[in-house]
């Protein structure tokens, strides 16, 4: 009987310390009165093309991230980035468009319901709003703007949006974990004005959005994580000058690829590799439609994140 109660406590002693979340796991939550900040360097490059015109996104993006627990629950996020040398290139003979400033900062909270410690499973919700508090420009030939068309691209939002998520996850073991996220995010009525033209009015959207991360740790100072995320776009109706138009609704899928080394208990650095494959979309008019196809992107870089 001491033998079976000896056996018993080393198992349970094995499964609480085989389940502690540590720093640079996916499902670390903070901890009260603990701060995160961190920011990546990423290169992006978008290539589409509209009817037989190929075009081209390249560009630099600085994003920044910070964040607070108020509690062991509770935690509170604020990020900032930063579009370096944004480039548009539309065909082979015309000039190349260049874009460059601050976009939208996102504000968000997130609160851990579910604990693995108590209940086996981690699961979390949170909430983020981007607010658009500087006037939206797309530039021209002769002007530079401050945002990418959006039509070309992933990551220029004109518009507010609220963005609402559930995270299930669990770390089973020292070395793996996962979690599942999904969401859904509404972008309201917005503009933005293109130099060389028009204001460009955008009605309100609805997107989806589901996920699935893995992570394996195979030594406390490094980590490796896949992940593959997929996000329904939802039919917009907007108008460029006097002309009425839609957005079809469509499909981008993303692959991630990141690994990050531990540099000591506080400090992060991490690599970072994402892939899109994105769905053909028709953008129609009283006119006539044009298709945008060959979407695809590419993301890569380098990043820090700091606890303390």
């Amino acid at each position: 009987m001491k033998k079976f109660l000896a056996v018993a406590a080393v198992l349970v002693v094995t499964s609480v310390h085989a389940e502690e979340l540590k720093f640079g796991d996916l499902n670390y939550f903070l901890k009260q009165g603990q701060f995160n900040v961190g920011g990546d360097a990423i290169m992006n490059n978008e290539p589409s093309r509209n009817g037989a015109v190929d075009n081209e996104v390249d560009g630099y993006l600085f994003e920044t991230h910070a964040g607070y627990a108020l509690n062991d629950s509770l935690n509170f996020t604020l990020g900032l980035n930063y579009l370096f040398d944004g480039t548009t290139k539309i065909g082979s003979g015309s000039s190349n468009t260049n874009d460059a400033g601050f976009q939208n900062p996102k504000f968000g909270a997130n609160y851990r319901v579910l604990n693995q410690n108590d209940t086996g499973f981690n699961f979390d919700v949170g909430a983020v709003a981007s607010l658009n508090l500087i006037d939206r420009e797309v530039g021209s030939a002769n002007k530079d703007g401050n945002s990418i068309n959006p039509l070309l691209t992933n990551y220029s939002e004109p518009r507010n949006t609220l963005d609402l998520n559930g995270r299930l996850g669990k770390k089973w073991n020292e070395a793996n974990e996962f979690y599942f996220t999904g969401g859904v995010a509404y972008h309201m009525d917005g503009s933005y004005k293109q130099l060389d033209g028009n204001r460009v009015h955008m009605d309100s959207s609805l997107d989806f959005k589901l996920a699935a991360f893995y992570q394996y740790r195979p030594v406390h100072e490094f980590m490796i994580t896949l992940g593959i995320a997929g996000t329904r776009v939802g039919e917009m109706d907007g108008k460029d000058g006097s002309t009425k138009y839609t957005q079809t609704s469509h499909i981008d899928n993303q692959v991630v690829f990141n690994t990050k080394y531990l540099i000591n208990e506080s400090l992060i650095a991490k690599f970072i590799v994402t892939q899109d494959n994105r769905s053909n979309f028709d953008l129609k008019t009283n006119a006539g439609s044009s298709e945008y196809d060959k979407r695809h992107a590419l993301q890569y870089g380098l990043g820090l994140d700091f606890i303390f």
